[in-house]
């Protein structure tokens, strides 16, 4: 393995563990706000530390004695920046639309019963009153 790889992924792997924990909430939390925002946090996570990663691994393996070609040709830190939006969002929706695909099937294999979503209305009491509504 190249200094390359002992710096960039680790980064990368907090990154994408970071972003895994966010869009897992995100799945399984309701509504569209929070769930926009901790996919927004997920994606940002994993295109910094992809950026980061790779910027500072190629610092690495330049920074040894008598470094390859290789390690001078970082065009990947500008590609990290402009175009790593892509792969962070597709990561972060695909966790986030297996998720919610697992809760539909938890959902659906275990519904509600159909009264149970209105709390029940009391029964009136018999207090002998001739004015009393008749119970229904």
């Amino acid at each position: 393995m190249t200094p390359y790889h002992d710096i960039f992924l680790p980064i990368f792997g907090l990154g994408c563990a970071v972003a895994l924990m966010a869009s897992l909430v995100a799945g399984w939390k309701s509504g569209c706000l929070w769930p926009g925002a901790l996919l927004l946090i997920g994606v940002a996570a994993v295109w910094a530390s992809m950026f980061i990663g790779s910027d500072l691994g190629y610092r690495a393996w330049q920074a040894i004695p008598n470094p390859p070609e290789e390690a001078f040709s970082d065009a990947s830190v500008m590609g990290a920046l402009v175009f790593g939006w892509f792969p962070s969002g597709v990561f972060c929706l695909t966790i986030f639309a297996v998720v919610r695909v697992i809760k539909l099937i938890i959902r659906w294999a275990n519904p509600t019963p159909a009264g149970s979503g209105n709390p029940a209305t009391p029964k009136p009491i018999e207090t002998g009153n001739p004015y009393q509504q008749p119970n229904s």
